[in-house]
């Protein structure tokens, strides 16, 4: 088993909405050996100010999960040689997932190269190696 999980934005989503899914998430979160990369960071800032501004979340919220979510996990910046890696995934995977994203390649990267496992609901993720789906 891999000693380390990449936990993705639909993990982490679930996770703080409390749902199925992120009850199957938090056992993994919980074990103290998470990674998040920052593009998750991103994606989860652009889902907390939609849902702020639609009234279902709040600033306050937003700052509790993201101050936890750094206590929870170590954070993995987008450096070069991740990037790179990120690049030549996302040319391969494009070629073989409708509508893969470049984030998602950028979260495959990181678990590649830190030899975890991602864990996500997205559906991009479900037939691949080193996943642990929950959705």
């Amino acid at each position: 088993m891999p000693s380390s999980i990449v936990v993705d934005t639909y993990a982490w989503v679930e996770y703080l909405i409390g749902s199925r899914a992120g009850m199957r998430a938090r056992k993994f979160i919980d074990e103290g050996r998470s990674l998040t990369p920052s593009i998750v960071l991103a994606e989860l800032r652009k889902w907390y100010l939609r849902e702020t501004e639609a009234g279902r979340r709040s600033e306050r919220e937003m700052q509790s999960h993201f101050a936890f979510i750094e206590l929870a996990t170590q954070i993995i910046p987008l450096d070069a040689s991740l990037a790179l890696k990120a690049g030549e995934l996302d040319f391969l995977m494009k070629k073989r997932i409708k509508g893969w994203p470049l984030a998602d390649s950028i979260v495959y990267a990181t678990a590649k190269s830190h030899l975890a496992q991602v864990i996500s609901g997205d559906p991009h993720f479900e037939a691949l190696d080193d996943v642990i789906f929950i959705g």
